[in-house]
């Protein structure tokens, strides 16, 4: 055991007034931001009502995060689920017969029909959601499979969590809230599309509602009040450090250029080997320009890179430690052989979820670890990386949540200095027009702004061309 805190004692003021009212009544969701500390909150809610068997269900990349905080908080083992497919549920079985109280599942396990004939004969008397707003298409075989589990579960009380628990329109609220309240918002498609009209601007296809719009929010805002905590960290946390952007424009060099306006223009380069790379699509334009806007090397072309070269300076120049993320996982293993006299850890989606956690451990701990690359998608949730409080974010997906997410790994319990987003953004190029779209989009629309419609203004933006048309 490692047990390093103490409930409720180490908790904050405002995690025990949560905890008392999430205590309280029915289901509840903590919607606070990311680094305010919801997954202690969530522990004592547990420990308070003296719930016997607990489970988490969570993304498979933070079941051994929940069994960290579990080990620290808590002080007591848990049984987590296994990455393989047919042994995936046996420490839960197990669990009950070796009296492990905590029992922690990725959202993944609850779309197989035999993991759900296991988990629905199970007497869990509480069930937390942990990034509840992962499950939120109506139409999808997890969702469905977590109605049917639920089904099951009617005596146990349900606790959602999420950061950012809507990512692109109001309708992504509707599935936490069915996983909460059946009786008010029934688990059916049809009851769905109604949400949707109620506090959506939608256009009906046949493929169903197109959302571009929001309504009646201020509506939408009360009718959730009553079940919904949420803290931002400037309210709750006013001790914690600044954390501030600074963007650093860069200028490509020329063979970089040329590479980039030849795809811009032309729809395909020509490879080192002389072999042709076409882009057939839109979108798949806008991937290759991101790529050769990183590093030529992602897409076959050896040429400098002006984003490459402000790491292999900014590296140079500091005996911080840095976290780097990517979205490409390429750029993130060219960085790892390009550093490799640097100590550093890299975590992505091909790295084993065992392999990741004792990588954060690594960097958290050991000061001869100088670096931390990886990928937004797999880095940039449930993870704490506050032995840096400098982070580079190279290139950024196509919503601010997510980023923010991401740099908030650093800002967040726990940091003791400023945090400084370094932002490199290349001048003349696809940097330029995101920025001003993600900007835009902070400042006027917040979350309720989607990644398509972000990628949808980055091609009518850059006037990007496919087959001598413009789009």
């Amino acid at each position: 055991m490692t047990k390093k805190f103490t409930l409720p004692t180490d908790l904050y003021p405002y995690q025990v007034e949560d905890a008392d009212r999430m205590s309280n009544g029915d289901n509840f969701f903590n919607f606070s931001e990311m680094g305010v500390g919801k997954t202690p909150t969530a522990l004592w809610v547990i420990e308070k009502n003296h719930y016997q068997c607990p489970l988490i269900v969570c993304p498979n990349s933070l079941r051994l995060e929940w069994a960290r905080q579990i080990d620290e908080w808590v002080g007591v083992e848990s049984a987590v689920s296994l990455p393989d497919t047919y042994l995936r549920l046996k420490p839960i079985v197990y669990s009950l017969i070796e009296g492990v109280k905590y029992k922690i599942i990725n959202y993944e396990t609850l779309r197989s029909a035999q993991h759900l004939e296991i988990l629905t004969q199970m007497p869990f008397d509480i069930i937390i959601f942990d990034e509840i707003h992962k499950a939120r298409n109506p139409e999808t075989k997890l969702v469905k499979g977590i109605w049917k589990f639920l089904e099951t579960q009617s005596r146990a009380k349900v606790i959602g969590l999420s950061g950012s628990p809507i990512v692109n329109y109001p309708n992504d609220l509707y599935v936490p809230l069915s996983f909460l309240f059946p009786d008010e918002y029934p688990r059916t498609k049809r009851d769905w599309n109604q949400f949707v009209y109620r506090w959506c601007f939608a256009a009906y296809g046949r493929h169903g509602p197109y959302i571009y719009g929001v309504k009646n929010i201020d509506a939408l805002k009360k009718e959730l009040a009553g079940f919904v905590v949420r803290h931002t960290k400037e309210e709750v946390l006013p001790f914690l450090p600044e954390k501030y952007e600074r963007k650093v424009i860069l200028e490509m060099p020329q063979e970089q250029k040329t590479v980039y306006k030849e795809m811009e223009k032309e729809l395909k380069i020509t490879l080192d080997s002389g072999e042709p790379l076409w882009s057939p699509n839109v979108l798949s334009l806008l991937t290759r320009l991101r790529q050769i806007n990183l590093d030529p090397r992602l897409v076959g072309k050896t040429t400098p890179s002006a984003k490459t070269d402000f790491l292999v300076e900014l590296i140079g120049d500091t005996d911080e430690k840095l976290v780097i993320f990517s979205c490409f996982e390429g750029y993130i293993d060219l960085l790892s052989r390009l550093f490799h006299k640097v100590p550093h850890v890299v975590i992505t989606g091909k790295i084993p979820v065992d392999q990741r956690m004792k990588n954060v451990t690594r960097f958290q701990n050991d000061s001869s670890i100088k670096l931390c690359l990886g990928t937004i998608q797999t880095m940039g949730e449930g993870i704490t990386l506050t032995a840096s409080s400098n982070v580079i974010l190279i290139d950024r997906w196509w919503n601010q949540p997510t980023n923010q997410q991401a740099t908030d790994r650093l800002h967040r319990i726990g940091q003791k200095s400023s945090v400084q987003v370094i932002i490199p953004v290349c001048k003349d190029s696809i940097d330029e027009t995101l920025d001003a779209i993600l900007e835009r989009k902070n400042k006027f629309t917040r979350e309720f702004f989607p990644e398509s419609t972000v990628r949808q203004m980055v091609i009518e933006e850059s006037g990007l061309r496919l087959g001598g048309i413009e789009v």
